[in-house]
């Protein structure tokens, strides 16, 4: 293995059988096999006004949560800076500025909040907290996510030691009864092509090259928000 780790042609070298099974591939998911199941997008109820939350993280601190403990996945934990969850939740406001729907809550609002509720209730759990934060801004359902991991690649586009790893998860929870509405987890270490065939359609996306954290955050937030819009009734 060359010594400066993996490099460009990791994501390119093949033996002769791996590029046969590539180009399989691509003429199978041409002909529509892969494409063959049902892809049916169940909609959401109604929802009038939905507030955003800053994303959360896991955090250095003890008596922190690691991970989202509304969803019921078993994640790689990871103690996350600030920085990768405000650029995630900038992404997010700016997509929705102009949706009426949307009520986006500042981190200043947000903690304000949250200092308030837990100084009346400190052992509220964290379902009941965004609820709390529902019924507050008057709105029907709460768009809450935690950042759980976040790893920067170690090398450049063309070489790296190691590649970027990130893990997110999206819940609307609605505010009248914490139901779970939507759900989507992102947990993705960046492989090479070769490893992973079925990752075809990532490097037709985002190019034969290896990504920085900040762009693996923003190819999997832009697959969760594609399908959240696509659940969501249109806007009015």
């Amino acid at each position: 293995m060359n010594r400066e780790g993996f490099n460009i042609n990791q994501l390119l070298k093949t033996s002769g059988c791996a590029i046969t099974v590539l180009f399989c591939l691509v003429l199978i998911s041409g002909c529509g096999l892969f494409g063959s199941r049902d892809k049916t997008v169940q909609p959401l109820p109604e929802l009038k006004r939905i507030a955003i939350l800053p994303m959360d993280r896991a955090s250095a601190k003890v008596s922190d949560r690691p991970t989202c403990n509304i969803s019921d996945s078993v994640v790689d934990t990871n103690i996350v800076p600030p920085e990768p969850a405000e650029f995630m939740t900038g992404i997010i406001f700016e997509r929705y500025k102009n949706d009426p729907r949307f009520v986006e809550v500042p981190e200043g609002k947000c903690m304000g909040f949250l200092n308030n509720f837990l100084a009346s209730n400190i052992s509220q759990s964290q379902l009941n907290l965004i609820r709390a934060f529902g019924r507050q801004l008057n709105v029907d359902a709460v768009l809450y996510g935690k950042l759980y991991k976040y790893r920067e690649r170690i090398g450049s586009r063309y070489s790296v030691e190691r590649p970027a790893s990130v893990g997110f998860d999206l819940n609307l929870i609605r505010t009248r009864d914490g139901a779970l509405l939507w759900r989507y987890n992102f947990d993705k270490t960046q492989q090479a092509l070769t490893a992973n065939l079925f990752d075809f359609s990532f490097y037709r996306s985002e190019g034969m090259r290896w990504l920085t954290a900040d762009e693996l955050l923003s190819y999997g937030l832009e697959k969760a928000l594609e399908e959240l819009d696509k659940r969501l009734a249109p806007a009015e």
